[in-house]
């Protein structure tokens, strides 16, 4: 009978544990979303869209990109291939003659712009307003980074098309690798990072800036067989997240 009573009580304190297991994982789950909203509501009016005229082979293309607004005067970056798709296969393909550039605000607000730099091996485009604003626009600040542990939370802030409104969007991800060479650089799920969109802001849950979703590009185009075999990973164009303190770096060299 003790056996059987001890049996009893074993069992029921299996069922209290799974029962608080169940009640308490719904809280975990939603710490990460908590936080994600947190970084959404004090960011989002830092990633704007921007309308590029540009001149390809003698006829034009217009199209809307992402931009990051990195300080308060107005100067944003993108993704270089976001503007010119030449870009990614090589040195001296960019040869894209931008045309307008059109910065919309979100609150709709339009501001004419310029590229005032372009960084072909990294993907990067500074863009900034034509004429000094008169108000400071919602920017963040790269010198508050952070640089991420392997299989980390992150954040990526986006915002949608015409189709939708213009919304902000967010999503949570976890850092896949974490590239030494030729410099360092972070990959999460390339899935999620193309559909955020290139040329946005990646956070710690703390709300960190880690960098930008910005396109890699191998040197070597060359596939084989077996490089095939590796996945995505083996393809001659990845995305991944440039620190912020390399941007940083380059806005200083180039005195933006």
């Amino acid at each position: 009978m003790k056996e059987n009573a001890s049996n009893k009580y074993g069992l029921l304190a299996l069922c209290l544990l799974l029962l608080l297991g169940l009640l308490v994982t719904p809280v975990w789950a939603d710490e990460a979303g908590d936080l994600s909203k947190t970084v959404l509501q004090k960011w989002q009016d830092a990633i704007i869209t921007a309308r590029v005229v540009v001149e390809v082979y003698e006829s034009e293309r217009k199209t809307e990109i992402l931009l990051t607004v990195v300080d308060e005067s107005g100067l944003a970056i993108s993704s270089l291939s976001s503007i010119s798709p030449a870009s990614i296969f090589g040195s001296g393909m960019d040869e894209t003659k931008v045309k307008s550039v059109t910065m919309i605000l979100p609150d709709n607000e339009e501001i004419p712009a310029n590229v005032v730099l372009r960084d072909q091996d990294l993907d990067l485009a500074f863009i900034k307003p034509s004429e000094k604003l008169d108000k400071k626009l919602t920017a963040i600040d790269l010198t508050d980074n952070s640089t991420p542990e392997i299989l980390e939370q992150i954040v990526l802030l986006s915002r949608l098309g015409n189709a939708g409104g213009y919304a902000p969007v967010v999503s949570i991800s976890r850092i896949e690798a974490i590239i030494k060479k030729p410099r360092t650089m972070f990959m999460t799920d390339p899935m999620k990072a193309l559909l955020s969109g290139l040329g946005v802001p990646v956070f710690t849950l703390d709300g960190k800036v880690i960098g930008l979703n910005l396109m890699r590009v191998s040197k070597s185009t060359d596939m084989t067989g077996d490089d095939l075999t590796r996945g995505m990973g083996a393809l001659p164009t990845l995305p991944i997240i440039l620190p912020a303190q390399e941007i940083i770096d380059i806005i200083k060299n180039a005195g933006l």
